[in-house]
């Protein structure tokens, strides 16, 4: 059971991976991609600890703030 888990938070994160590459557009399977790893990340930051400062690189910010201003455009 946990091997599919891991592959398909791999797959997300290779679709998001790809994405930050340029090897493919943020269209909407990257930003749902996005919204699957972030729900992740705020699941390991509620473990608190030293997990509480892990985020995201500037990349997939820049992917995250392209989405809000389409959004709101």
């Amino acid at each position: 059971m946990n091997g599919g888990i891991v592959r398909m938070g791999a797959s997300e994160f290779q679709v998001l991976q790809d994405a930050i590459a340029g090897r493919r557009e943020a269209d909407e399977h990257a930003l749902a991609a996005l919204a699957v790893l972030e729900e992740r990340l705020e699941r390991i930051k509620a473990l608190g600890g030293g997990f509480s400062d892990i985020g995201f690189s500037s990349e997939v910010r820049k992917i995250r703030r392209n989405r809000s201003l389409a959004a709101v455009g």
